[in-house]
């Protein structure tokens, strides 16, 4: 099953695993581990395989058929045409050497018998020419050898699917004891059961039915497990198998991979090599990387700003100093002003750029130099500032002439505004666009280019934004102790102690936050933002595969209406693609879901975008809406019949009626003790002058059923689960060369218990809107309408409701191991059994020793497995729809991946939300900046000197516990020590505000 899966329907090789053979799993040591994802693993390990010697065999056509030989002991002298054995134009036949009732052919029964020839088989091929009887025939005898090999294997984890194989050592024969290659050979060329022990039908199939998927290479007929195998390894041209070399290739490959499966049954991955060997683990993670000309660029300004920090500590530290405390507030400087007041007045030199005469620092003082020589060690001596800052009454109230910093003026506000606005304006343009369009074209193919133009120039803005914010931050430290002065009623710690200067700029929020200057601090906040700002805006921008979606018409292929429903006898296919589904995970098939078929359309795989991912469009699906209730067979009596049935009367659409039948013939069994069996069956026409209606009977088919009699009974289903003690007579076994049952007579039942469900269907048709990838399998869909049942306008051509959930449901009960099987353990032998048990994933509606399990219980798996494989039986029968006009087009979607410029979420809300605040800060700092007093911005020492000159502070700032807690302070006007009026700092009652 494994096998059929792999060659039909896409399934993935298991692990260790490959076209080549079974590689011998190996694992990580166990103090060892991997932190990759998607790694693979190499490592020293051996590789099983099998390679066919073949030589083209003497074919001789005569008047009454064919004949081959090898030329050596094996002459087969039978009379065989490949092409009449299957009636169709080509054939293929696959002839092992063990003679088995499975298989139809043997050399060992057909002229080479020889224990030489063991392991020989023959290929081959045939073609009808032209409408004669004539057949070109080619054929080989092949004979299989097995080997191993020392190899690096690598494998990808955690599939452990084979990637690599690089051979060590020269291939040598396997030994004997390891694999058994005569049980293998008569396995694969009789069809019997590989397996012997107790185990469910997925395991115990012996033969694959692969009908249906050989007739798209012009076989008609059953083939063998072989001939469908190389079929559909190598699905080219039939006829290039004419070659013997083509033909005996194709049954390699086949050959190889049953192999490779057995040893893989044989071994299982419980067979670790134990020996340590060297081996090399390679995979991604996620890493940041690194332009290297912008890294570059980086390292050497680092470089520089490092050598320039070294520089200036270095200068700092060996330059000698005279400060007695840090000039951190105005009162530290106002503690450096001179005292004497005999000293000469140079207030206009403190406070003018003359390089005349030198000052200097002495005792925390001011003092001025006693020689113009630079290099002569000082005598200083306190300087008198004596004229001051002495203005009239107009000139204090004047705001004109008053000094306010250039950043603070309005022309600066505007500009700075309407860059941040049209930034914010920019982003979210930008982000509105990129979900319009599924995100912006890339700027170029240059990875350089594509980082300077989304990364750098975004954090150079931010970059910019810090120092001019620094600057704004700045220029209120410096004024905010004068603005709180400008009312004259200021203590000590919101004005004259202010340390505002000392910190940098945005490290001063705590102390605004306790001065309760909360402009202040704002603005210190958003100042530090503008890293976080950097941060988001280099985030903000990213390179991400997109699905691009392009707007296209898409020619419709079928119409939502049936017009036959012609069913290829036997066919097991939608049990196998059930199976590896529900089992294995394989996908189902195109344009099937778990229980609707999709009316297929054109399917495109390019797009301007690049190759398609998915197509979506509006289209039709077909659902089956199982109605079940409850049903009664209950007569034990009557069960020991044969074959025995359950009956019901139905009445057909004409209005008449009809008794139909359903027959549970037990295909094996023995005397079992707590015996279960599972039944499921579709009902026809029976004899009811034979029959009782509600019980189990013998019954006969109604002989010249009508077809609508056939019709109605065949839209009906019937499942059972039975409980019983019971004697049976005979085993079931398969009679010789036929895939007939002899059936067991049951001697005696007791303890019957049993479940029927008997289900009525429904045909629903709703329209859908689906994605589908390039294959047409089905990504998701959803139902853009209401479901119409059982829509009449769906059938023509003589098709009906009845006969369309007839043969939708014929495949569902026949085909080979189809019959059920009394037994006593949980292992079941029924197709309908082992998906009730998958589907449940339990035994617990299995297993013998359970009660039969109740109606509520078990119906929901019932409807679901009627409604899996009915869409799944349509999908493989997509001919039973009418074709659609060749000009009927939908409106459809291309999607495909592409590398665009995407928005991260993350980035934009901070991103707008830090860009909001910036505005908002803004906003607040120029409506709330300190009023224009000062005739000098107090950005120099003689400039803060000058406001205290005059002032009794300069007295009072060198006593000790200077600056009561409970004084008041202000900027304004005043009457200095000189007994002149000044306008400056001083403490209350001296002074008067100047807004007085």
């Amino acid at each position: 099953m494994t096998a059929y899966g792999i060659v039909w329907l896409g399934q993935a090789m298991p692990a260790f695993v490959t076209p080549q053979g079974y590689v011998k799993p190996f694992q990580l040591n166990k103090e060892q581990a991997s932190e990759l994802r998607n790694a693979t693993w190499t490592a020293q390990t051996k590789l099983y395989g099998t390679s066919l010697n073949c030589e083209a065999a003497n074919v001789r056509n005569k008047s009454s058929g064919f004949g081959y030989s090898n030329g050596k002991e094996c002459n087969i002298e039978a009379v065989y045409n490949p092409v009449q054995e299957t009636g169709s134009q080509f054939g293929c036949l696959y002839i092992g050497y063990e003679r088995d009732q499975l298989a139809d052919y043997s050399l060992s029964g057909m002229g080479c018998s020889s224990l030489a020839n063991q392991h020989l088989f023959l290929a081959v091929w045939g073609q009808r020419m032209g409408t004669d009887t004539v057949t070109h025939v080619s054929a080989a005898f092949c004979e299989p050898t097995y080997w191993t090999q020392a190899v690096n294997a690598t494998v990808r984890v955690p599939s452990m699917k084979v990637t690599e194989i690089s051979p060590l050592e020269p291939r040598v024969p396997l030994q004997d004891g390891i694999f058994n290659r005569t049980a293998f050979e008569y396995v694969i060329g009789t069809g019997a059961q590989a397996i012997t022990s107790r185990a469910d039908i997925s395991e115990t199939t012996n033969i694959i039915d692969q009908t249906s998927k050989v007739r798209k290479f012009g076989i008609l007929g059953t083939v063998t497990n072989m001939v469908g195998f190389a079929l559909g390894l190598n699905p080219t041209d039939i006829t290039d198998m004419s070659d013997t070399k083509i033909l005996a290739a194709n049954f390699e490959d086949a050959h190889k991979l049953l192999h490779a499966l057995a040893m893989r049954q044989l071994m299982g991955l419980d067979v670790i090599e134990t020996q340590s060997h060297p081996g090399t683990i390679n995979g991604r993670i996620n890493a940041i990387t690194i332009i290297r000309p912008l890294a570059v660029v980086v390292e050497i300004l680092s470089g520089l700003v490092l050598t320039l920090i070294l520089a200036l500590m270095t200068y700092t530290y060996l330059r000698p100093s005279q400060l007695c405390n840090n000039p951190a507030s105005l009162s530290d400087f106002i503690a450096m002003a001179p005292n004497d007041t005999s000293s000469p007045d140079y207030t206009d030199e403190l406070t003018s750029k003359s390089s005349r005469p030198r000052f200097c620092l002495l005792g925390g003082r001011v003092c001025v130099s006693s020689s113009d020589n630079a290099s002569h060690v000082p005598k200083c001596y306190s300087p008198r500032i004596g004229s001051g800052s002495r203005l009239t009454k107009s000139e204090a109230e004047g705001r004109s002439s008053l000094a306010r910093p250039f950043e603070m003026s309005m022309t600066v506000a505007f500009i700075f505004l309407l860059t941040l606005l049209l930034a914010l304006s920019t982003i979210i343009a930008i982000s509105i666009l990129a979900k319009k369009y599924v995100g912006l074209p890339i700027p170029s193919g240059s990875s350089v280019v594509n980082q300077l133009v989304l990364n750098y120039v975004l954090v150079i803005f931010a970059t910019f934004l810090e120092p001019f914010w620094l600057l704004l931050n700045r220029q209120l430290c410096v004024l905010q102790p004068f603005e709180e002065l400008r009312q004259a009623n200021a203590p000590a710690s919101k004005s004259l102690r202010l340390t505002y200067t000392s910190l940098p700029p945005q490290m001063n929020i705590w102390n605004a936050f306790q001065a309760r200057h909360y402009v202040l601090a704002a603005v210190c906040a958003i100042g530090l933002s503008a890293n976080l700002l950097a941060i988001s805006l280099n985030g903000l921008l990213q390179i991400d595969s997109s699905l691009m979606a392009e707007r296209t018409n898409l020619t419709r292929l079928y119409e939502p209406k049936f017009n036959q429903h012609q069913i290829l006898v036997g066919s097991a296919d939608h049990r196998y693609v059930a199976k590896a589904n529900l089992s294995d995970g394989v996908a189902l098939p195109p344009w099937t879901t778990s229980d609707t078929f999709l009316v297929p359309f054109e399917v495109k795989t390019t797009s301007r975008y690049g190759t398609v991912s998915g197509i979506q469009a509006s289209t039709h699906g077909f659902s089956i809406r199982p109605q079940c209730e409850r049903a009664y067979f209950n007569d034990t009596a009557l069960i020991t019949g044969e074959p025995y049935g359950v009956y019901v009367r139905q009445r057909t659409p004409s209005g008449g009626s009809v008794s139909c039948g359903g027959f549970a013939l037990p295909s094996g069994g023995q005397n079992r003790s707590n015996a279960a069996l599972e039944v499921l069956t579709q009902l026809r026409p029976i004899d009811s002058s034979r029959a009782d209606p509600g019980s189990y009977q013998k019954a006969e088919i109604l002989p010249n059923a009508t077809a609508e009699e056939m019709l109605t009974c065949g839209s009906i289903l019937v499942a059972g689960f039975l409980r019983a003690n019971l004697t049976i007579s005979i085993d079931g076994i398969k009679t010789q060369n036929s895939d007939q049952y002899s059936y067991p007579v049951i001697q005696n039942i007791s303890s019957l218990s049993s479940l029927w469900i008997m289900c009525r269907s429904d045909i629903a048709l709703a329209p859908y809107e689906v994605t589908v990838d390039s294959s047409g399998r089905v990504q998701s869909y959803r139902a853009t309408g209401p479901e119409i049942m059982n829509p009449s306008d769906a059938f023509s051509n003589g098709t009906s409701l009845n006969s369309l959930i007839k043969n939708a449901t014929f495949p569902l009960v026949n085909g080979r191991d189809s019959g059920p099987y009394w037994h006593n353990d949980t292992f079941v032998d029924t197709w309908f059994a082992y998906f009730i048990k998958t589907l449940s994933n339990s035994t617990m509606f299995v297993d013998p020793e359970q009660p039969v399990p109740a109606f509520e219980q078990v119906v929901p798996y019932v409807k679901d497995l009627y409604a899996r494989l009915f869409a799944i039986v349509l999908s493989q029968n997509q001919e039973w729809l009418a074709r659609a006009k060749t000009d009927s087009t939908s409106h459809g979607l291309l999607f495909a991946s592409s590398e665009r410029v995407s928005i991260s979420n993350q980035m934009f809300v901070v991103t707008v939300v830090l860009l909001a605040l910036n505005i908002f800060v803004a906003v607040l700092y120029w409506t709330r900046l300190p009023k224009k007093m000062l005739p000098k911005l107090p950005y120099t020492i003689g400039s803060i000197l000058d406001m205290v000159h005059a002032s009794g502070l300069r007295f009072e700032a060198r006593k000790p516990g200077k600056w009561n807690k409970d004084w008041r302070f202000g900027y304004g006007r005043f009457v200095g020590t000189d007994g002149k009026p000044h306008v400056g700092i001083e403490r209350r009652p001296f002074v008067q505000s100047l807004d007085t």
